[in-house]
């Protein structure tokens, strides 16, 4: 009775100290402060097509971006300069060559009455070795929504890394899009925001710099059976990626501004890049302004179906 007694005693400095903590709480409405109106470069280079940026202005948050139509663009490749871009309309801006594997790339953009500002890049090269299988994991197919006898997949992609320097990829879309993963590449599982649903797989060469590569991942072509015959896929390839460390480290910015803001990924439409959703803090490799400016090498890859 008398440690009940003890404890009613205290009762009211504990509620004295609840008053006194829940008065502290002060709900404090901050606003993202506008840092002023900078030039915004955007653009990706591939061996496969000509160098292409887009031009706007930063602007705050609600209004649109606007496009400029006057500025001055210019391209180096190692160091020396190989051309000013001509204006295609919409605030595009193109050169006409093709960009080259391994070789650096940089675009100065000026325009009056805004700081200049510069972005660097490399498109790297492809890993050696580079092959892909899809097979079967089970004999026993399984009835899909519908209605037709399926076999569970799964794909293996091998490659060398090289050992000279870091390396990043991209794997293709995630076959687990708006679903729980059932990856289990430790690369994928460490590196590769699966738990922001990315809408590709992508990683870098941390857990295997310098050695062969066997990438599992779950699913891959399909293989049915139809009365008894089984059936597969003879055509099924996936975007294998070679990516610089811009485009890898943009991407992964990217992948949870959209998880955080719940919207569409309109990755390869490069006038949009900073304006969805919410501000938020992107990754930038463009010195002075704001946007990214990176390379990558891309090939589809064919992925042969085993028995």
């Amino acid at each position: 009775m008398s440690i009940q007694i003890e404890n009613f005693m205290h009762l009211p400095i504990y509620i004295l100290i609840i008053i006194i903590c829940g008065s502290c709480i002060k709900e404090v409405n901050k606003q993202p402060v506008f840092e002023g109106t900078k030039l915004v470069v955007n653009g990706f280079i591939c061996p496969d097509s000509l160098v292409r940026v887009h031009v706007s202005l930063s602007h705050a948050p609600g209004q649109q971006p606007p496009e400029l139509n006057s500025a001055q663009v210019t391209l180096f490749e190692n160091g020396l300069v190989i051309g000013d871009f001509q204006y295609q309309g919409n605030g595009w801006y193109v050169n006409p060559i093709y960009p080259e594997v391994n070789k650096t790339y940089e675009i100065r953009v000026a325009n009056d009455g805004y700081t200049s500002v510069a972005a660097v890049t490399q498109i790297p090269q492809m890993p050696q070795n580079l092959t892909g299988i899809y097979y079967k994991t089970s004999s026993v197919p399984f009835e899909d929504p519908n209605g037709t006898m399926v076999f569970p997949t799964q794909t293996k992609i091998e490659f060398d890394d090289a050992a000279a320097k870091a390396n990043f990829y991209e794997f293709g879309n995630n076959t687990f899009l708006y679903e729980t993963s059932e990856e289990t590449d430790p690369s994928l599982l460490s590196d590769g925001d699966l738990s922001y649903n990315p809408s590709t797989y992508y990683c870098s060469d941390l857990l295997f710099n310098g050695t062969h590569k066997t990438l599992l991942l779950q699913k891959g072509g399909n293989v049915f059976l139809n009365f008894g015959v089984t059936f597969f896929d003879a055509n099924y390839k996936r975007l294998f990626k070679s990516c610089s460390p811009e485009y890898y480290q943009f991407r992964k910015s990217w992948t949870k501004h959209l998880y955080n803001q719940q919207t569409n990924d309109p990755l390869d439409d490069p006038v949009n890049l900073l304006f969805y959703g919410d501000p938020v803090v992107m990754y930038s490799n463009v010195i002075g302004g704001y946007g990214v400016f990176a390379g990558y090498n891309a090939i589809q890859l064919p992925i042969v179906y085993v028995e």
